[in-house]
Order: C-alpha cells, then structure tokens, then sequence
C-alpha cells in the first residue's frame, strides 16, 4: 500500500468518526429535547386536567342549585294548580247548584202560568 492511500484512508476514517461523533452528539441533543418537552407536555397536561376536574366541579354545583331552585319553584307551581283545580271544582258545584236552582224556577213558573 502506498502512502497516499493509507493517507486517504486514515481521513476517510477520521472523516467517518467525526460524522459519527457529530451524529451521536445531535442525537442525544434531540432526545435531551424531547425529553424535557415530554416532562413540559406531562405537567401541561396535568395542569389541564385539573383545571377541568375544577370546571366539572363548578358545574356540577351551579347545576345542582339550578335543580334545586326548579324543583322549589315546580313545587309551588304545582300547589296553586291544585289550589286553582279545587276552585274549579267548587264553581263547577255551585254551578250545578245554581242550575237546579233555575230549573226549578222555571217549572215553578210555568205551573203558575199554566193553573191561571
């Protein structure tokens, strides 16, 4: 072998060992890096996950009460249709009362009317 070669062969070895060196250098900076955005996403996540934990809690609440005040209000609703339902009932009766009332007027009078 000549000179020339084993020199062009040791700079193409050094040539790959520097490559290979700048390689694995880039390649644990890129993992170092996506390792710390993975923690970061993790903790973001977290985060998110107990900001909506928090929300979920806050609206079940508000729900509860918005349940609670309707049920308060449909149960005094339903209260005054009873009251109003009974009312009706009782103008129904006197109604009918009044009706027999007439009805006997009526005969009355027409048994008048037809002794004279």
């Amino acid at each position: 072998m000549s000179v020339e070669l084993i020199g062009v062969l040791i700079a193409v070895v050094a040539v790959g060992a520097t490559l290979a060196g700048l390689m694995l250098t880039g390649q644990r900076a890129i993992r170092t890096e996506l390792a710390t955005q993975r923690r970061e996403f993790g903790a973001e996540l977290a985060e998110q996950r107990r900001e909506l934990a928090a929300q979920r809690r806050d609206f079940s609440a508000e729900l509860a009460a918005q349940r609670q005040y309707f049920d308060e209000r449909f149960a005094a609703l339903e209260q005054r249709f009873t009251a109003l339902e009974q009312q009706i009932a009782e103008l129904r009766e006197r109604m009918a009362h009044l009706e027999g009332l007439l009805d006997g007027l009526r005969e009355a009078i027409a048994i008048r009317q037809g002794a004279a």
